[in-house]
């Protein structure tokens, strides 16, 4: 397996490929907030009876601190100050997210400010030392005695830190620290570390990834991965088959080999898949051609749930088969789940026949992500037009977009590979060229 990464002025990119096929896909805006981003913020109010303080970002951003996430808690504690103790009005402080807010709910935030790595997490005012609940106190006493930590920092050893040597858990813990200070000269929303480099140390079973960008390059082979960085003009040209993965997800009809189908319905509550036939009908073995249908059914059903992040309740109405089909349907999707980075309970057949599981929440689906009140988000306006644009910029020096105007980011007017004419309205690329002619086209209009 690997993972291929593709950065557009306004968005990050980030596909898991195995066996050619793409099987898991993220992606984020770059000013978005998200758990884990940084930001400077002033303190805008105290609301001394939820013991919390509200805040207001650099740009607008409403945001929550409870009284147990400021640095004075983690100073004081046991004991608890009072929030007027803790931060004052005005004040500006640096926060990270760590759980997103819905409307009206602002993103709640900490003081306490964390910064990931291989081989160690660290705490720039942590103020103790944790380990992986995998390292055994052997392994604990050892990797005590190796690094020094400043009073007020703190740090939390992973798992790997156990195989890793003293002289690569300084250097690592000397970036972190760099990097803590740069983000402390930081004015706007900043992520702490780009989607790749959070996704890969997710899945340590990765070795390969295809990027774009330097930094990005040398962070990952610390991280022990091997990387290709290709010198090519516009975009990677694997990122043209992520393009058509993510396309089809967005619909509801999943085909099969033969001409069977998965019909995958996802509403607010849950989400419904059902299995046809198609054509795939055999009068004489109805049940075993059923049977098969449902088994390669249920492998395609986990590969979508991963591919398009499909969480919560999830109801499954398969063929009617045999019982043992059954059985062996229930025991695949177990199989299956076993291997899967998020939590997945398969609850197996009511007497309905519907096959029911969960899957662990973690973010929005890539429907809810690509569509807000039925009209494409912001995020799916900048996927749909930023690729193409990287693509034109290799022979034309200007474009006329059409886009809904209120969606476009900043980053993407600032840092556009090609000069821009907009036009308010569905979006699509309307015509590319000299900056002359893109002119004279908006000018016929």
């Amino acid at each position: 397996m690997k993972w291929i990464s593709e950065q557009t002025p306004s968005l990050e990119r980030v596909a898991l490929v195995e066996g050619g096929r793409v099987i898991e896909y993220h992606e984020r805006m770059r000013d978005e907030i998200r758990v884990g981003t940084l930001l400077q913020a002033k303190v805008d109010r105290l609301h001394p009876t939820l013991e919390a303080a509200f805040l207001i970002a650099t740009d607008g951003t409403p945001l929550y601190l409870p009284i147990n996430e400021t640095l004075e808690t983690l100073y004081r504690y046991p004991e608890v100050p009072t929030i007027g103790q803790a931060v004052q009005v005005g004040q500006t402080v640096l926060v990270q997210v760590v759980k997103e807010g819905a409307a009206p709910k602002q993103h709640k935030v900490t003081q306490n400010i964390t910064y990931g790595g291989r081989f160690l997490v660290y705490f720039p005012y942590g103020r103790r030392i944790r380990f992986s609940r995998k390292l055994d106190l052997v392994a604990q006493q050892q990797l005590s005695r190796v690094i020094q930590v400043e009073e007020e920092e703190g740090i939390l050893y992973r798992t790997e830190a156990a195989q890793a040597a003293t002289s690569s858990l300084q250097v690592e813990l000397t970036q972190l620290r760099a990097r803590h200070h740069q983000m402390l000269q930081q004015t706007t929303i900043t992520q702490d570390e780009s989607l790749i480099l959070q996704e890969a140390k997710r899945l340590s079973h990765v070795e390969e990834a295809i990027v774009t960008n330097r930094s990005e390059k040398e962070r990952l082979e610390q991280m022990g991965l091997r990387v290709e960085r290709p010198v090519v003009k516009g975009r990677l040209p694997v990122m043209e088959q992520v393009d058509r993965a993510i396309e089809k997800a967005l619909e509801k009809v999943v085909w099969l080999d033969g001409g069977a189908y998965l019909l995958i319905e996802e509403v607010e509550t849950m989400t419904v898949i059902d299995i046809n036939s198609g054509k795939t009908v055999s009068v004489k073995e109805q049940k075993r051609t059923f049977d098969q249908i449902n088994e390669a059914a249920a492998v395609e059903i986990m590969r979508q749930l991963r591919l398009r992040n499909i969480s919560g309740m999830i109801a499954v109405d398969f063929l009617r088969g045999s019982s043992k089909g059954q059985t062996r349907v229930t025991q695949l999707l177990k199989e299956r789940a076993a291997h899967e980075s998020k939590q997945i309970e398969v609850y197996g057949f009511t007497k309905m026949g519907l096959c029911e599981l969960t899957r662990q929440r973690h973010g929005k689906s890539l429907s809810e992500r690509s569509f807000n009140q039925g009209k494409p988000s912001r995020i799916a306006v900048h996927r749909q037009l930023e690729p193409r644009l990287m693509e034109m910029a290799t022979y034309a020096e200007a474009a006329v977009v059409r886009a809904p105007l209120d969606l476009l980011s900043p980053l993407l007017l600032q840092e556009s590979p090609l000069e821009l004419f907009l036009i308010e309205g569905e979006t699509g690329i309307l015509f590319t060229g000299t900056k002359e002619d893109c002119d004279n086209f908006v000018k016929r209009q």
